[in-house]
């Protein structure tokens, strides 16, 4: 992590010092702390993020004997989504369907969730059945009082940065490069009685020796008390030739890993019914989108015959994703040409992802954030013409006017065989 913050009187500060020296980094902030609170504006510690011509400016708080930044208030969301002081406007996104609680921002930018699986093996895999009763009232609002594994694998993409692009990232965004920010960025994410997501977590991907460490030390240290959770691109799955259920592989899996995940028929038809689409797109095999998965799941070691200091890897339960070659998460192919659009006409958006709100919940496609409009500009997909589409579609349509006026969101009416419409103009700061 290069992060740097900018002190009161221009000193700059390492935000990897809190891992790699944390003394020095308490030493620092504590030596600011009085100065940060009575430096006026333009003068105060700040990241390196600019919004409207100016550093975005950062608190030095205090917690018993400890310090930490905070954002000022109401700026999270206009930090790059790549800093480590961006805060996602949950409104715009998915994580609107939580109810309070179940996503908790920490000290600086750590957070905590609330998962309906356990960790603990041998135990149920679903701890509490998610709660399906409206507690707010916006439409598709909040409903959802724990996190599913779709839930983790969109906070986890979300945090490290990869809904987001922008022009300087094309030729850098690999699955190496995105597994390993994914696998910094769990460190700050807080699950079940305190563990944190890395100590857990274990990434796949060809060609990268540290990852492939890493998950080996992770499920050595973890795997006989705790399932796990195992992340990569989806290369294969096959029916189990000695029985029921499927042999699944990730990309880069025969590479040192020595692990063979099998899922029982069971959990597969279930993979089956909630991710369609996903796997539609998977054995459909097309060049440009990709499938990733987030896979709790049980390993064991094999101690007996030639796969000695193998694993078996039990798939408890599974998360898919389909994403374009940029990484970028879509949900229809539509989508995904938008996207590709986007990134050939080196324009910066998000993609707000969906988490666990149900399909009712308003959320744009994408949002273009290199606009005039601060608050960035919705993008919309429209991609199907039955009649509870349409519907929802004019619904859709009357929220962002009345949100953002008539002007200020784009929509391409893709099922009716429309021509993409002109991109909104970009500011001229950009």
């Amino acid at each position: 992590m290069n992060d740097i913050v900018v002190l009161p009187g221009r000193e700059k500060l390492s935000l990897e010092w809190k891992q790699t020296d944390p003394e020095r980094y308490q030493r620092r902030l504590k030596a600011k702390h009085a100065d940060n609170s009575k430096a006026g504006p333009g003068e105060k510690a700040h990241c390196l993020c600019v919004h409207q011509g100016r550093y975005l400016e950062l608190q030095i708080k205090q917690r018993g004997e400890t310090y930490h930044f905070a954002c000022m208030q109401n700026t999270g969301p206009y930090h790059q989504p790549t800093c480590p002081f961006y805060k996602p406007n949950p409104e715009k996104s998915g994580q609107a369907a939580y109810v309070e609680g179940v996503v908790k921002e920490d000290t600086e930018h750590e957070v905590s969730v609330k998962l309906i699986s356990s960790l603990k093996r041998n135990s149920p895999v679903n701890s509490q059945a998610p709660s399906s009763t409206p507690v707010g009232t916006r439409s598709g609002g909040k409903t959802q009082r724990r996190m599913t594994t779709l839930g983790l694998l969109h906070l986890l993409w979300e945090r490290a940065g990869l809904h987001y692009w922008r022009p300087q990232f094309n030729g850098h965004r690999t699955d190496s490069k995105a597994l390993r920010r994914a696998y910094a960025t769990s460190r700050n994410i807080k699950i079940q009685h305190g563990i944190r997501l890395d100590q857990v977590l274990c990434p796949v991907v060809s060609d990268d020796r540290n990852i492939l460490y890493s998950t080996h030390r992770t499920i050595r240290n973890h795997s006989e008390k705790l399932r796990l959770y195992v992340i990569g691109r989806l290369s294969s799955a096959q029916a189990n030739p000695y029985g029921k259920g499927q042999n699944i592989e990730l990309a880069g899996i025969r590479d040192g890993y020595r692990m063979f995940m099998t899922i029982s028929q069971s959990r597969w038809e279930r993979v089956e019914r909630s991710y369609p689409r996903e796997l539609a797109e998977f054995f459909r095999n097309e060049e440009g989108l990709s499938v990733f998965g987030l896979f709790l799941v049980t390993i064991d070691p094999i101690k007996k015959g030639k796969y000695t200091n193998f694993s078996t890897v039990q798939v408890d339960d599974a998360a898919l994703m389909t994403t374009t070659d940029q990484l970028i998460p879509v949900e229809s192919r539509f989508e995904a040409k938008i996207a590709d659009l986007l990134v050939n006409q080196k324009r910066s958006f998000i993609k707000p992802l969906r988490f666990d709100a149900t399909r009712d919940l308003v959320r744009p496609d994408f949002i273009l954030t290199d606009v005039r409009e601060r608050e960035g500009c919705p993008m919309e997909v429209f991609g199907r013409t039955d009649e509870k589409y349409l519907a929802r579609k004019a619904e859709k349509e009357s929220y962002y006017v009345r949100v953002f006026g008539s002007d200020n969101w784009w929509l391409w009416n893709a099922a009716d065989g429309d021509p993409i419409p002109s991109l909104p103009d970009l500011a001229l700061n950009q």
